[in-house]
Order: C-alpha cells, then sequence, then structure tokens
C-alpha cells in the first residue's frame, strides 16, 4: 500500500521505462507540459507536492488503470491533508481502494482494552490452526506466557462484543483476516499492548532453542529527513513478509509473533547550550 505519491511515481516510472527504454524523465516532462524536467524529478524525489491539474495526465502517460488513477488523486490528497481527522478520511480511503489480498478492518482507537492486552489478537490467531480447541484450559496451556482461564474467557467475550469472533456449533469462527490501528495514531492502548509484548519477547530469548527463534538487532545513523521513509518501508516488508508466510486458516500447527522495533538511541541536545562546537 503506498503511502506517498514519490514511491508511487518511482514504480510506475520504472514499470514504464521497462516496457519503453526511451522514456525519460526529460520526455515525461515534456508530455506534461511542464517548462523543465526539474519540477518533476522534485516531485520523485518528494521534495515537492503534485498539482492536482497534474494528476490525470501523469495517470495518462504511466497508463495507470481507473482504479489506480483514483488511488493516486487520493494519494495526492493525503498528502496534502493538514489535520489528522483529514488524513484518517484518506487513509481509510486508500485501504479501501487498493488491491485487497487481506481483508482488514481498522479499529478506533477508543478500542482501549482490545488494544492494550495482547491476548485479543494471539487467540485470534489461534483458532485458525488446525489442532486450535476451543477450551480455555487447551489454550492457557498452550500458550509459553502466563494467562488464567477467567482472562482467556474475558478476552473471547469482548471479541464477540466486538464482532470481531462468531461462535457456531461450539466453533469459533475469526471475522476479518487482520485487525488494525490507525497508522500513526498515539494511543496508550496500543503503547501497552507493544509493552507487553516485548516483554514476553525479553523473556523467551532465553527459554527458546535457536532453532526455534530469530533474534536480530544492530544500531545504525540515519538522516531525520529520511525517518518517515524509513518507517514506510518496514510496513510494507511487514505486509509482504505476511503475505508470504502467513498459513491459510486451518493449514498451521503453530504460531509466532513477529516485533519490528524502531527507536532512536539518543537525546536531541542544543549544541549550543552544551558549548559543543563542530
Amino acid at each position: 500500500m503506498y503511502l506517498q505519491t514519490s514511491t508511487l511515481l518511482n514504480d510506475k516510472f520504472k514499470e514504464k521505462k521497462k516496457r519503453n527504454p526511451s522514456f525519460s524523465i526529460r520526455s515525461w516532462a515534456t508530455q506534461l507540459g511542464l517548462k523543465s524536467h526539474g519540477a518533476l524529478q522534485q516531485m520523485l524525489a518528494g521534495k515537492r507536492g503534485i498539482p492536482k491539474k497534474y494528476i490525470h495526465n501523469i495517470a495518462k502517460s504511466l497508463d495507470l488503470s481507473v482504479g489506480e488513477t483514483m488511488y493516486f488523486e487520493t494519494l495526492v490528497d493525503f498528502e496534502k491533508a493538514k489535520t489528522q481527522d483529514e488524513k484518517n478520511v484518506y487513509y481509510e480511503r486508500l485501504n479501501h481502494l487498493r488491491p485487497q489480498k487481506r481483508e482488514v478492518k481498522f479499529l478506533d482507537v477508543e478500542h482501549y482494552k482490545y488494544f492494550q492486552n495482547p491476548l485479543h489478537s494471539i487467540i485470534r490467531t489461534l483458532i485458525e490452526r488446525e489442532d486450535f480447541v476451543n477450551d480455555p484450559a487447551w489454550i492457557q496451556k498452550t500458550l509459553r506466557f502466563k494467562t488464567s482461564q477467567r482472562e482467556i474467557e474475558e478476552v473471547i467475550n469482548r471479541l464477540k462484543t466486538l464482532d470481531l469472533l462468531d461462535e457456531k456449533d461450539g466453533k469459533l469462527i475469526k471475522k476479518y483476516k487482520a485487525i488494525q490501528n490507525k497508522t500513526d495514531v498515539p494511543s496508550k492502548a496500543v503503547q501497552e499492548f507493544h509493552k507487553k509484548m516485548s516483554t514476553v519477547a525479553q523473556e523467551e530469548v532465553s527459554k527458546q532453542s535457536v532453532s526455534e527463534r530469530e533474534y536480530n538487532s544492530f544500531c545504525f545513523n540515519i538522516k531525520k529527513g529520511q525517518l518517515q521513509n524509513a518507517k514506510k518501508r518496514l510496513r510494507e516488508f511487514t505486509q509482504e513478509f505476511m503475505d508470504e508466510f502467513e498459513a491459510s486458516s486451518k493449514q498451521s500447527d503453530d504460531t509466532y509473533h513477529l516485533n519490528i522495533q524502531l527507536f532512536s538511541l539518543t537525546n536531541k541536545l542544543d549544541n549550543k547550550k552544551q558549548g559543543v562546537t563542530k
């Protein structure tokens, strides 16, 4: 799912150039009626917004389908949105317009208890295993971390109340392929979720054999202006990873959790106040 016009344009430009090697940025700029190719280069680099008057000409020049053109136009609106509420509206529209490989339901941040407790998403995942048993005792025994049967029952009831689970003939049925909070919307519940799963990861690193787990970490420097692009690539990777490795319903016999953590290791210092010179 594209969240930046520059990434979409670059990908489509490469596709077009592969089909037509003579297609260049200069020729493209001329085709669009631009006085120079510099403005187009800035759009491709993400340094300049795309004027709405050029949307359909760009779409036509790149041979975008009707659906792709609608997505592209909405993406331009998403980038131009000034408030978080406006961004949320366009984000939902983008999610609706993109090709849907995996049905996704977006929950608002007020669903505090769902996002606060990882057990909700874990149980929704467990029920699709071929060996799943609809019994709190079985769930409790299966999970590596401590939880009570009472908590498991509460979570299952809450999932039903939120219309995220059905129960028919004693079998639990998951509704919606995935549940996701709105991107970059602050929430103490979501923060609590990540804290708990990070704690589980910390505990399991010494309990599981290396053949069962994969832990990697490294430090690197980054330019501040590239952070949003880095976050976007991580989200795209996660989606691609799930599309490739997530087993079909009733075809799995194990359950995993993937943590991806990107955070700053340093404080923001004012070198002038600290008397630091370069």
